[in-house]
């Protein structure tokens, strides 16, 4: 791989990862669809897909689906487990 090539692999899988907690925190959405998220980066499906993967295995999210159509992040997760709480001890 090239340094350039390295470059922008670096610039896109950085700019995924922005755009992924953008969506995330201002929707207040633990999951997001990857078409959608592509969509909102003019990038290929498969494209975002593949640095998803790598978000995965880094930790950063998980695919919720077989198909890889759902990613959530942790945090996205973790904002949705505390609305279940909330709901939870309003409930009771």
């Amino acid at each position: 791989m090239t340094n350039k090539t390295k470059q922008n692999y670096i610039s896109i899988h950085l700019q995924i990862k922005k755009k992924l907690f953008e969506i995330t925190k201002r929707n207040k959405r633990a999951c997001v669809d990857v078409a959608q998220l592509a969509s909102y980066l003019g990038m290929d499906k498969r494209t975002t897909r593949s640095h998803l993967k790598v978000m995965e295995v880094d930790g950063v999210g998980v695919f919720m689906d077989p198909d890889e159509k759902q990613f959530c992040t942790k945090e996205g997760v973790t904002l949705l487990a505390n609305l279940i709480k909330s709901n939870k001890t309003n409930n009771d």
